[in-house]
C-alpha cells in the first residue's frame, strides 16, 4: 500500500468554523466536513480501493504525496509522479468520503467544494498529463460525475467505469470554450455537480457558469464525494506514459452538500 506524508495544518485563506456556517445559512448548503486537521478524519474519508481481477485491490496514494489539512481545507502536493499502475495508471492519489449521500427520487441534490489546481511541471495545457479533480460517484453502479482541471483549463467529466451495471463504459471530457475563467483555476473556484434522478440530468457548474449538462443519463441511487489527482493517458506497449517528471498541487475547501439528508 502506498503511504503520504502528513505536512502542518494550512494557514493562507484561513476558513473557521463560524465562517462556514455563515456560508451555509446564505446558500442553503451544509458541511460535510470541518477539515480541522492535522489530518483527515478516518471517519469520513478514506482512501481508494480499486478492484483487481485477481480479487485483491489496488490503492491510488503517490509515495510522493504530500498532505496538509486544516482550517476547512485540504491539500494535496505530488512535487513529481511516481506512482504508475498497469489497470490503474491514471489515478495518483483518490480519497472518498465514508458517507454515502441518498439521492432523493423527485428533487434535485447539488455537491460542491471550492477548488484551485497549480500544475508543477508539465504541461497545463494538457490537462491528461495531470489534472485536479472533485468527484460525486457511485462505485457500485461505476457512474461517476466530476469537475476537474488544470491551473489554466477547466472541464466536466462524466464517466461509467468499466466495472459496475449501468451499461458501456465510457470516459467523456467536456470544456465549454465560451465559458471564461480567465485562464486560471490556480485560485479557489466554486464547482458544484447537481444530480436530479427524477429528470435524469446531470449538471455541471464552476464559479455559477454551466459548463456542462447531460440529460436522459443514469443518475445512481446514492454517490461518495471523493477528490484526487490524476493523469488520463492510456498504456502504450503495455507501458505507462503518466510519469514525465510533472507533478500537481491542489487545494479542497468546504465539502458541501443541498438536497439530500445530511
Amino acid at each position: 500500500m502506498a503511504t503520504h506524508r502528513a505536512r502542518s495544518a494550512l494557514g493562507a485563506e484561513a476558513v473557521t468554523p463560524a465562517t462556514q456556517a455563515a456560508a451555509a445559512a446564505r446558500d442553503g448548503f451544509v458541511t460535510y466536513d470541518e477539515l480541522r486537521g492535522p489530518d483527515l478524519d478516518a471517519g469520513r474519508w478514506s482512501p481508494a480501493r480499486l478492484p483487481l481481477p485477481t480479487g485483491d485491490e489496488h490503492i491510488p496514494l503517490d509515495p510522493n504525496a504530500e498532505l496538509a489539512v486544516g482550517e476547512g481545507e485540504v491539500r494535496v502536493t505530488i512535487p513529481r509522479f511516481s506512482l504508475s499502475h498497469d489497470i490503474y495508471d491514471s489515478a495518483k492519489y483518490l480519497i472518498f468520503s465514508t458517507r454515502q449521500f441518498q439521492l432523493p427520487p423527485d428533487r434535485p441534490a447539488t455537491f460542491a467544494v471550492d477548488v484551485a489546481v497549480t500544475n508543477l511541471g508539465g504541461e497545463p495545457g494538457d490537462y491528461r498529463r495531470g489534472m485536479a479533480a472533485f468527484h460525486a460517484g457511485d462505485l457500485v453502479s461505476g457512474r461517476v460525475f466530476s469537475v476537474i482541471g488544470t491551473s489554466t483549463r477547466v472541464f466536466a467529466m462524466h464517466e461509467q467505469l468499466g466495472f459496475g451495471g449501468a451499461g458501456e463504459p465510457f470516459y467523456h471530457v467536456v470544456e465549454s470554450p465560451y465559458e471564461d475563467f480567465d485562464d486560471d483555476f490556480a485560485r479557489l473556484r466554486a464547482c458544484e455537480i447537481t444530480l436530479d434522478r427524477g429528470s435524469s440530468t446531470a449538471a455541471w457548474r464552476v464559479d455559477g457558469h454551466t459548463v456542462y449538462q447531460a440529460h436522459g443519463t443514469f443518475i445512481p441511487e446514492r454517490v461518495l464525494l471523493g477528490f484526487g489527482i490524476w493523469t488520463m493517458l492510456p498504456m502504450r506497449d503495455g507501458r505507462s506514459r503518466s510519469l514525465e517528471g510533472q507533478g500537481m498541487t491542489a487545494r479542497w475547501r468546504r465539502f458541501r452538500v443541498r438536497g439530500v439528508d445530511a
